[in-house]
């Protein structure tokens, strides 16, 4: 979030410094629906209720509120505003070449040489998760096949880049994640079409690829409910847990379809809207804080008037695409990746989470094919796109000012809830109950740090100052199921108090049969 924001408020103030121009080199219906998305999301953090720190930064370790989305939308219009064919080429580009220090941490923490003390030996690389670096990966290595076997590229660079795709395949194949594997196929299913319809000998068969192509979404689609040949493959306990995560952000979205539940807030409503059959399911404290569906989670955040502003931005990437290539015949390769990657992105969105270091590229890739489009409508002169290359930007002094000025502000935007989180951890690990409750109730500090607060107290006995964050906690998270659990349950609450911290959890965990008046 950090190098998101800095990025994105360097580059709205560049744009804002000459905005009139910037206004014309987009489709108006882009501007529509970025505006649309950035003031509803202002209009849900007035109206639904939620937190407002929490829907600004987000939930710990999510870290998907107002800032996030933002800055991502910033970024998407930023890309889309610099038309420069050159700069598609490099963005590519950018995303194979992140994927090499990636790899290789990856392959030191499969070694178990990890110099970093993680939770697990396990080969997320920096991405904290396997989910999300198997997706990472899956994205890197459709590029880096699609650049591998374009035309006029340099023996060496396409060894490396086939070597590359071999070993971060293995990697997706040792994080056990089937993320990587669908965006990795989904990508190359649509590189696939490109090439056929691009080449002499095979364009004949472009319906039976089509036809082909179909018939895989199918299966795929069947093996998601346990059906089919590819059922075995595809099909897991997770995969049952996620439609009980899709079930509650629907359930979230039709029930608040107007406003949301507010920004990053789906896990303070996830036990009232999951239904009995998910609560049952395993154990009632399995809960989640996402819905594992980038629509659902944005539809649940903000009703349908939001879900609706983000699916104008992906439709007016879509049909950039159309245009384009209803006007290019032959193969262009980076056309090709950015298209082929966007879509195996928007495949991974509907069973995965918005985890920025993923969702990026997502976003980068949208703008860039609108971007893409424009900047070739016309025939340009320029080098041929079959090497790696870098480049320098260049600006005037007081337009890089401006940025510095911008880049400066998202930084101390997103530096209050990471400077938070650090003292907060020192205050952990010293074990000073005192500092730990102020720590956890500073700017930035989520309810995650209140709650940590709250066991510490309780493990230490101290009945008075579990009672005083206990209040506090409800006071500004009034849906933390912990805290009117430990609130019916302390000595010092009155017979009403426990009376009324039995019916908040009944009402925000209806079907837990756990739930029992305490007397």
């Amino acid at each position: 979030m950090i190098f998101v924001a800095s990025i994105a408020f360097a580059a709205l103030a560049l744009m804002l410094s000459t905005w009139k121009a910037f206004y014309l080199r987009l489709p108006k219906i882009m501007w529509i629906g970025v505006g649309a998305f950035v003031v509803w999301m202002l209009v849900v953090m007035v109206l639904s209720g939620a937190p407002i720190n929490q829907q600004i930064w987000g939930v710990f370790g999510r870290n998907n509120g107002f800032l996030s989305y933002f800055s991502l939308a910033i970024l998407l219009v930023s890309v889309a505003l610099i038309q420069e064919k050159r700069f598609y080429w490099k963005l590519v580009e950018a995303l194979v070449l992140t994927s090499v220090p990636v790899t290789i941490y990856a392959l030191v923490q499969i070694a178990g040489r990890d110099p970093i003390s993680w939770s697990l030996m396990a080969p997320f690389a920096t991405l904290g998760n396997i989910n999300f670096s198997s997706a990472f990966f899956g994205l890197a290595s459709v590029c880096s096949t699609i650049l591998a076997f374009s035309p006029k590229q340099p023996p060496w660079l396409r060894i490396c880049l086939i070597l590359m795709v071999l070993v971060d395949l293995g990697i997706i194949l040792e994080t056990g994640s089937i993320q990587g594997v669908m965006i990795y196929f989904a990508g190359i299913g649509v590189a696939g079409f490109f090439a056929v319809r691009g080449s002499l000998h095979l364009q004949r068969l472009q319906i039976p690829y089509v036809i082909l192509g179909i018939c895989a979404f199918v299966l795929t689609s069947m093996a998601l409910k346990d059906m089919g040949p590819l059922a075995r493959f595809i099909f897991g306990e997770t995969i049952l847990f996620r439609f009980d995560y899709w079930y509650a952000g629907w359930a979230m979205t039709l029930k608040h379809p107007i406003f949301g539940v507010g920004l990053d807030s789906y896990g303070d409503w996830y036990r009232e809207a999951r239904g009995e059959i998910a609560t049952l399911r395993t154990t009632p404290d399995r809960i989640t804080n996402t819905a594992h569906n980038i629509y659902l989670d944005i539809s649940a955040s903000g009703g349908f008037p939001l879900i609706a502003a983000y699916l104008i931005l992906l439709g007016c990437a879509f049909w950039a695409s159309i245009k384009f290539i209803r006007r290019n015949k032959s193969f262009d390769p980076y056309f090709v990746a950015l298209f082929s990657a966007w879509v195996a992105y928007l495949v991974q969105a509907t069973i995965s989470i918005n985890q920025i270091g993923v969702g990026i590229w997502g976003w980068l890739f949208t703008g860039a094919l609108i971007g893409y489009e424009i900047s070739t409508r016309e025939s340009k002169e320029s080098p041929s796109p079959g090497k790696l290359r870098a480049g320098n930007l260049q600006l005037p002094a007081s337009l890089a000012l401006m940025g510095i000025a911008g880049s400066v502000l998202g930084f101390l935007l997103a530096f209050i809830p990471f400077n938070a989180d650090a003292k907060f951890k020192s205050s952990l690990q010293s074990g000073d109950l005192t500092q730990l409750e102020s720590r956890a109730t500073a700017l930035g500090a989520t309810s995650f740090h209140m709650e940590l607060t709250l066991d510490a107290a309780i493990k230490a006995n101290n009945k008075l100052l579990a009672a005083k964050i206990t209040d506090d906690l409800l006071q500004r998270y009034p849906r933390v199921f912990m805290g009117w659990r430990v609130k019916q349950i302390l000595t010092s609450t009155s017979d009403q108090e426990r009376e009324e911290a039995y019916s908040r959890l009944k009402e925000l965990d209806p079907f837990n049969p756990d739930i029992q008046y305490t007397p």
